[in-house]
């Protein structure tokens, strides 16, 4: 089957003709946090099927957007992870998640949660010019699952993986996250309640707090 395209000579609508296709979007998401196999991204994506997704694999990396890697040993195991030239969606996808955030409201029934996505959408509401001295790596802990968080030059990236040598650590649940995502709790509260942990220097806590928008930028 050919590949659709809009025809027209413009840089939306060339990105577009790759990651307009369904699922696509959603395939360089999960590779955001990090390198992952094939059945990886089957369990995360249900419904796609191997076909499909077999099929949209192929249209990225020939596009240049991931490749394949081998884990070392004891894993061994072929991965696809994003190229230089994915990562350069990074700022975009996590402007799109922060805009679709705000249009999530509660979870439905049916709807899948995992810590991943949810990682992604806090990350999403960094905002450089909320906070002084926010560089740094820290650690977020949710639903039992690593990440490190790495801010700098006005960029955050966010991988699954322990953090190392992190500045602050933040440990949560996937309930406690969406709640304050849909400013259903107050980060003051959650840290009262022991809904949220966190460790770690305090100057560095709040000058995170502030740059994902849960503390206003006045001082403690």
């Amino acid at each position: 089957m050919a590949k659709r395209s809009y025809q027209q000579y413009c840089g939306l609508a060339a990105a577009l003709d790759l990651l307009g296709e369904r699922w696509t979007v959603l395939i360089v998401r999960d590779l955001l946090v990090g390198p992952k196999r094939f059945t990886d991204l089957l369990e995360r994506l249900p419904g796609i099927g191997t076909g499909l997704l077999s099929q949209r694999l192929r249209e990225l990396d020939s596009a240049g957007v991931i490749e394949k890697a081998t884990l070392p040993p004891p894993a061994a195991s072929t991965v696809y992870q994003l190229t230089p030239d994915g990562e350069g969606l990074r700022p975009a996808l996590l402007s799109l998640i922060r805009w679709g955030s705000k249009r999530l409201g509660p979870p439905t029934e049916g709807q899948r949660i995992d810590a991943e996505s949810l990682a992604l959408g806090l990350a999403a509401r960094y905002e450089p010019d909320a906070s002084v001295d926010a560089d740094g790596v820290y650690g977020l802990v949710l639903d039992n699952e690593h990440f490190q968080v790495r801010i700098a030059d006005r960029h955050i990236e966010i991988l699954a993986k322990p953090a190392e040598g992190p500045r602050a650590v933040f440990t949560t649940d996937s309930t406690t996250l969406i709640a304050l995502n849909n400013e259903e709790v107050a980060l003051a509260d959650a840290l009262a309640d022991k809904a949220i942990v966190v460790s770690g220097a305090p100057d560095a806590i709040h000058n995170l707090a502030v740059a994902f928008g849960l503390l206003p930028a006045s001082p403690l």
